[in-house]
């Protein structure tokens, strides 16, 4: 390891220019409480017109450059705004551009510019949905599975840089949903919806401290522009099955006032093809007894209708309040039609299991949130209060018949018919506060409380027709969970001319409750933890900035997992929770290098998980079926390298490229026996993007996950995928027609090749995963003016961990 940051050192260096005593100059640009992106901010010497250098403010509305001046000016110019200009005498202070509204407003004027599709920041990497043509018509899931390092596996789990353990959130609030319902919900999401999607290895002390992999942060589209605008879009997708979109928004923004709603309806049948063969062996002479070899096929029809509202009041000149507003309702049907049929060991069929699944699951998310901001004085010194509240119900309802056939091919026993109806409510309730308090000297210090309460409540009813009289089947189950997790941080941030430095502690306290109301079992935790976090920037030139992170994250279990309810999926397979889960910990630690503004980066990144929460697939010889639950499995170390270029080669064309080189090594004692697996392997992304003028764009993008090594016990196998799209500006670009192909070769599928104890099996999936999509958008306008885009430019973790919807 010493060699290769020795090597990123001097390969810096080497690219780095030498520079005269030089200051850094940075800042920020906000109207009406809210960052501006896009603006375009000059450096001019304090006397005269000479514009010294000129830049544009990232998305966060920051800006920075770097000067041997002492005395100059910032100039501000964004579209309908005044402008600004300030003398500044002491260089080593931010400056914050505070942007005042035009009164001469521009009418109906649309100005639409190319973002690039990736950009990399020194905390996080921003992907801009619209960049890309192949996005359209498909879900927030399936624009995930084309970001840099990132890589989503059979059931949606979510990873990144070969970890698992991403924490999700929407416009930086959680979703409050187990993994499984977290897929089912960015499944229901329109890629028309989202704006940008933010990827954060390794977040601070001022978010909450889960996610050993991670925060991926999905932002919807808001109100920007000033004045009454809006827009209305229609997207129709033709695979094996069709997919149809439609969404509306509308904005107005004025003065001290800033209103923003919108809808969006999907409509989408799917299908996934499962072949699953298994081997149950003698455990001590490994010798095949049985094999199960089963065949499903899910067909999917989900139809949500998403809602978004929300209010900004700028009350003051420093101090503004507001209010949002989401709402999630989703319709989804499932049918599992499953065939298995069972042979003994010397390969005679002995017979064949028939069954018909149906679920009908009406969920509906709703997250409401109350904020106030203020600035104290002129220094800086900012107080911001944050309530959130969530209700994610949901109504499962379950039907399940099943016959057997001997080899005469005729009943031998009654058919097994089952009924479930699984209600699940979870409510939460969050509240924040954060301070910032600028220093002397370009220093920062930011603190902040945080309360959650949690509480969940799990009715499972199955009933069994037995003999024509319904009775109640053993699986059912009540289960009340309540967590309430108290927090505390302290962040220090210091920049030098070329140093900068941030140490940020974070403590948290988890009570935990559980309680079986059907068995009377109950469990009680209490957790106190410290997590420390770190962050090191030299910035050797203008062009070359090497950083280096440490932080301790947890992965408490989703509150599913803690569940011993049964999840049928078949009468062969089923899902259980365990309440004997404990969370992981992770300690990260991460190197990078990045050149010209993130034109070309390098991570280097080392991590250890203890306690990890893995999935684990146990079969029951006597009764031919196989379970799935999570428990904690010793350890593991993951070793990643992470490569990144991002270049505009010519006025056409702008390409981006990532690589993630990494190892996984499960080293502990697993049901008594030693463990000890490792595994290397890679993914690779590619995007390509063409601007050819009189508005037509094109995107050629691709990705390749190969081989690995899935949760110590498991292979899976490489999976790739290619999409092309292109899109034209129409109506005085204020409408866009796109179209695009995704999964173009039909190549995303996925095989997986699993050996534990007694049980050995081979599962492969595909689904209807290649689709052309057509879409059309149109804007419009009234005594308005957008924000430019131009290319280059209170609840953390609860709603990650929330059985939304299954038991």
């Amino acid at each position: 390891m010493s060699k290769l940051f020795t090597l990123f050192f001097f390969v810096g260096l080497f690219l780095s220019a030498s520079a005269a005593k030089e200051n850094n100059i940075n800042g920020s640009v906000i109207a009406d409480g809210k960052p501006i992106s896009g603006a375009v901010v000059y450096l001019l010497k304090d006397t005269g017109t000479v514009i010294v250098k000129t830049t544009i403010t990232d998305t966060d509305g920051k800006f920075s450059f770097t000067s041997t001046l002492a005395n100059f000016r910032i100039t501000v110019n964004a579209m309908g705004y005044n402008e600004f200009t300030s003398s500044v005498k002491q260089p080593g202070l931010p400056i914050e551009a505070v942007l005042t509204a035009s009164e001469k407003l521009m009418t109906a004027v649309t100005v639409v510019a190319q973002r690039k599709l990736v950009e990399v920041k020194t905390d996080k990497t921003v992907i801009n949905v619209d960049a890309a043509p192949t996005n359209i018509g498909t879900t927030a899931l399936e624009v995930l599975e084309k970001a840099p390092g990132v890589m989503v596996d059979k059931d949606g789990n979510i990873s990144m840089l070969g970890k698992a353990g991403v924490v999700i959130m929407i416009d930086g609030k959680p979703t409050y949903m187990s993994s499984a319902d977290v897929a089912n919900y960015l499944k229901s999401l329109s890629s028309s919806q989202l704006d940008q999607i933010e990827l954060i290895t390794q977040p601070s002390a001022k978010f909450d401290a889960a996610g050993n992999a991670g925060i991926i942060n999905i932002k919807t589209k808001t109100n920007k522009p000033m004045g009454t605008n809006g827009s209305i879009g229609a997207t129709y997708s033709q695979g094996v099955n069709r997919r149809l979109s439609l969404n509306g928004s509308l904005g107005y923004r004025k003065g001290k006032l800033n209103l923003f709603g919108s809808v969006n309806y999907f409509d989408n049948i799917s299908f996934n093809e499962v072949y699953l063969s298994r081997n149950i062996r003698n455990p001590n002479t490994k010798e095949i007894l049985s094999v199960l070899d089963q065949t499903t096929g899910m067909s999917v029809h989900v139809k949500p209708f998403n809602t978004k509202f929300s209010l900004d009041y700028l009350a003051t000149k420093n101090t503004s309040f507001g209010m949002a507003f989401s709402g999630n309702f989703n319709s989804n049907f499932f049918k599992l039609p499953t065939r298995m049929e069972v042979i003994n060991s010397t390969g005679v069929l002995q017979g064949v299991y028939n069954s018909v699944t149906e679920n009908a699951m009406n969920i509906n998310n709703i997250i409401g949130n109350i904020y106030w901001k203020t600035k104290l004085d002129t220094t800086g010194r900012e107080l911001t209060a944050d309530i959130d509240f969530i209700r994610n119900s949901s109504d499962f309802n379950q039907t399940m018949n099943s016959y057997y056939y001997p080899q005469q091919n005729n009943p031998a026993e009654s058919p097994y018919i089952l009924k479930g109806l699984n209600p699940s409510v979870v409510k939460v309730y969050t509240g924040k506060i954060d301070y910032v308090h600028p220093l002397k000297k370009n220093a920062k210090l930011e603190a902040g409380i945080k309360a959650s309460f949690v509480e969940t409540d799990n009715n499972s009813l199955f009933n069994v027709l037995k003999n024509n009289v319904w009775e109640v089947d053993p699986r059912s189950n009540d289960f009340i969970y309540k967590e309430n997790i108290y927090a505390a941080y302290l962040n220090g941030n210091k920049q030098w001319k070329k140093w900068g430095l941030q140490l940020g502690l974070r403590l948290e306290n988890t009570i935990m409750n559980g309680d079986q109301i059907t068995t009377q079992q109950k469990f009680e935790r209490n957790l106190l933890q410290l997590f420390p976090t770190a962050f090191l920037s030299y910035k050797a030139s203008d062009i070359s900035m090497f950083t280096i992170n440490f932080g301790r994250r947890i992965d408490r279990p989703n509150y599913r997992d803690l569940n011993p309810f049964q999840l049928l999926l078949n009468p062969f397979t089923y899902n259980q929770g365990n309440p004997n889960l404990r969370p992981q910990f992770t300690n990260n630690a991460e190197l990078g290098y990045s050149f010209k503004n993130g034109m070309i980066t390098a991570k280097l990144g080392y991590s250890k998980t203890t306690d990890i929460i893995t999935d684990i697939i146990r079969a029951n010889d006597a009764e031919k079926v196989t379970y799935q639950t999570r428990e904690n499995v010793a350890s593991r170390e993951n070793i990643n390298l992470s490569l990144g270029f991002n270049k505009s080669l010519n006025k056409i064309l702008t390409t981006g490229f990532f690589a993630n080189i990494y190892n996984n090594k499960y080293n502990g004692i697993f049901n008594n026996e030693p463990l000890d697996e490792q595994f290397t392997s890679f993914s690779l992304n590619m995007n390509n993007q063409f601007k050819f003028g009189k508005g037509w764009s094109a995107e050629l993008s691709g990705y390749y996950n190969h081989k690995g090594l899935l949760l110590a016990q498991a292979f899976i196998e490489p999976m790739w995928q290619v999409g092309f799209g292109v899109s034209k500006q129409v109506f005085k670009n204020k409408g866009t027609i796109r179209l695009s192909a995704r999964d173009i070769f039909f190549s995303q599928r996925v095989k997986i090749d699993q050996r534990y104890q007694n049980l050995d099996s081979k599962f492969q999936q595909y689904s209807d995963s290649r689709h052309v999509a057509l879409s059309f958008t149109f804007r419009f306008a009234k005594n308005a003016s957008n924000v430019i885009r131009r290319s280059g430019g209170a609840s953390q973790e609860e709603q990650n961990r929330v059985g939304g919807g299954n038991n």
